[in-house]
């Protein structure tokens, strides 16, 4: 795993010199929720990922070289509600992007409808505390029984601890310099079990 780690700071670092800036930096993911993502995705090799909010696509970019370095057919969807972010990744692999239209829960409930099971679930896009909400718990109903969810800017809201206490059999946070990370597990998880 340790590999993985060096890899993943040493593709981050030429992201930082080559990344295009869409959107305001201070969207964008930090270094240790990149490393943690780029990391799992190399260890655990999931079949379906989702992402809320692409931003200058620090994260996108990052989860698409892994799976490319994996090499076992993973599909990540994105989702945003800026159509230009679409622009954030242009290499080759399995991306799709969704730009959400409003109403944007409604669409973005209907667009997950079809994906089936969902072995990483990365939310990085409204930090409200009724959008966080209802995204946690979308992402638990179509998280497989080794899926995980993975939060930015937790403490933008209440809405990770009151799920930490009801709804995640297991949950951490991450120090992120600057923000928190949540990681949580569903009930009956097999990679808590």
């Amino acid at each position: 795993m340790l590999e993985f780690i060096v890899e993943a700071e040493n593709y981050y670092e030429q992201l930082q010199h080559s990344k295009v800036k869409i959107v305001n930096e201070r969207w964008d993911g930090g270094k240790n929720l990149f490393l943690l993502l780029y990391t799992y995705i190399r260890v655990v090799k999931p079949k379906v990922v989702v992402e809320t909010g692409v931003a200058n696509g620090v994260s996108t970019n990052g989860i698409m070289n892994a799976i490319k370095l994996n090499q076992n057919n993973c599909i990540l969807h994105s989702f945003d509600i800026l159509p230009h972010t679409k622009e954030a990744y242009n290499g080759d692999g399995l991306w799709e992007f969704h730009l959400l239209r409003k109403p944007y829960k409604k669409n973005l409930l209907k667009t997950v409808d079809n994906f089936g099971e969902v072995d990483l679930w990365l939310h990085d896009s409204n930090h409200s505390y009724l959008w966080q909400n209802m995204e946690y718990e979308l992402a638990l109903s179509k998280l497989s029984n080794r899926g995980i969810l993975i939060s930015d800017d937790i403490d933008a809201s209440l809405a990770w601890s009151q799920n930490s206490k009801t709804n995640f059999d297991t949950s951490y946070i991450l120090n992120d310099h600057r923000k928190f990370i949540g990681i949580a597990f569903g009930k009956n998880n097999a990679l808590t079990n």
